[in-house]
């Protein structure tokens, strides 16, 4: 049995931005602890909310599904910490941008539909972090939530 489709299209996303001109393979996914210096500058991925309505009547019923998915751009730097974070979601936004081949064949788009800057000035450098929401929309049977429809 193949792994749920959030899992499936959260991986997908993780291999689309992987490789980015500041980035690198320093993405990770569903991370809990503080990224390390060595780790910066990095993304961090992780679904946060889905919400789903019903697409059909009888049983089994498909089920349109909007997962708010949230990539997270984290830097550090002496100067232009700004910069830095804007040409990082300039990249991501590029690499998921419809048509984005990432998830084809396992969702029907990807939008971002916001994005939240915040930067701190208590570290040895300051560091800031840019939160970019991407909703991605997919269809799925209620009894098979690994199957793209």
């Amino acid at each position: 049995m193949a792994f749920h489709l959030r899992r499936q299209i959260r991986e997908a996303v993780g291999t689309a931005v992987t490789g980015l001109a500041t980035t690198g393979a320093r993405v990770f996914q569903s991370r809990v602890y503080p990224l390390e210096a060595t780790d910066l500058p990095g993304l961090l991925i992780a679904a946060t909310s889905e919400a789903n309505t019903t697409a059909t009547l009888g049983a089994p019923r498909l089920m349109e599904r909007r997962l708010r998915l949230q990539v997270t751009a984290v830097a550090k730097a002496v100067a232009d910490l700004d910069d830095t974070l804007d040409a990082i979601c300039k990249e991501v936004e590029i690499a998921l941008a419809m048509p984005c081949s990432a998830i084809a064949g396992l969702a029907k788009s990807i939008t971002l539909t916001g994005t939240e800057i915040e930067m701190q000035g208590t570290a040895e450098k300051p560091t800031g972090q840019a939160a970019m929401t991407f909703e991605v929309f997919y269809i799925a049977a209620e009894n098979a939530p690994d199957v793209a429809q």
